[in-house]
């Protein structure tokens, strides 16, 4: 008798507590993420699932986890989420891809939600990252309002800087310092004239005093130093590096323009 007195006890405790592990109180958002895992794992219902699934990528959001959050949502069952909701992910994706830094699939997922008209601005700017300028430019027209705004604007796409191209990095490279100075690092180039200068004369005075083993052995490896790895082979990886520098920066800039012209409208 009171070994079942105390199983049911034992029960009526155990029972509350449980349901009490399925809410998630305010805290860290890496143990959150955690307690939300918890309750995507031990539920039945789709549903619950995936709205466990969005809090959890959120809390990785918070925690400055965006590729986390990201690949989170890529587990939402969208099926199951009604047309509202399934829009609201969509953002959510958007917001996440942007803080990323990945700007495309941002946009992407933007104007697969149909909201880019909600959000004028940030799309703009996104249509920037992804290097569309010309329906950059149209969008952030339509939120100018006066001439000298709308003058603003065209200046600074006509300001937007070109991207540059490997091919055209490789070809200039062969001409210390054009291809440094193709990408914007004059310095560099000359440096680098300077040192394929001196391996060159280096090797050519080796090999003039008949020693062929240190000019052709030591010069072509100090040649394969300074001309093909530190001036050919940098220049052509900088080039990605390069881009993604220039565009960032004009997307500064023309969220910073469209932050005025929001500012003048209020």
């Amino acid at each position: 008798m009171r070994t079942r007195l105390l199983f049911i006890i034992s029960i009526c405790l155990f029972v509350p507590f449980s349901a009490k592990g399925q809410e998630v109180p305010e805290g860290n958002p890496l143990e959150e993420a955690l307690r939300w895992e918890r309750v995507v794992f031990s539920s039945d219902d789709p549903e619950s699932a995936n709205m466990a699934l969005i809090k959890k990528a959120d809390c990785y959001y918070q925690a400055s986890m965006p590729d986390e959050a990201l690949r989170t949502l890529e587990r939402v069952k969208m099926y199951f989420l009604d047309p509202e909701t399934a829009t609201d992910v969509l953002v959510l994706k958007s917001r996440y891809s942007e803080a990323a830094g990945d700007f495309g699939a941002a946009l992407g997922f933007l104007e697969e939600s149909g909201k880019a008209g909600e959000s004028p601005e940030m799309y703009a700017v996104l249509l920037a990252s992804a290097w569309r300028l010309a329906e950059s430019r149209e969008q952030a027209l339509r939120l100018a309002t006066s001439e000298g705004e709308k003058d603003a604007v065209v200046k600074l796409f006509k300001k937007a800087p070109r991207l540059r191209k490997e091919n055209t990095a490789a070809v200039l490279s062969f001409i210390p310092p054009a291809g440094q100075i193709y990408l914007g690092r004059p310095w560099e180039g000359i440096l680098s004239m300077i040192l394929n200068a001196g391996a060159a004369g280096l090797t050519a005075y080796e090999l003039v005093g008949h020693d062929w083993i240190s000019g052709f052995l030591g010069g072509g490896l100090l040649l394969n130093e300074t001309f093909f790895k530190a001036n050919i082979e940098r220049n052509i990886s900088s080039v990605d590096e390069f881009n993604k520098r220039s565009i960032k920066e004009f997307c500064v800039s023309l969220e910073n323009l469209l932050g005025e012209i929001r500012e003048k409208g209020l």
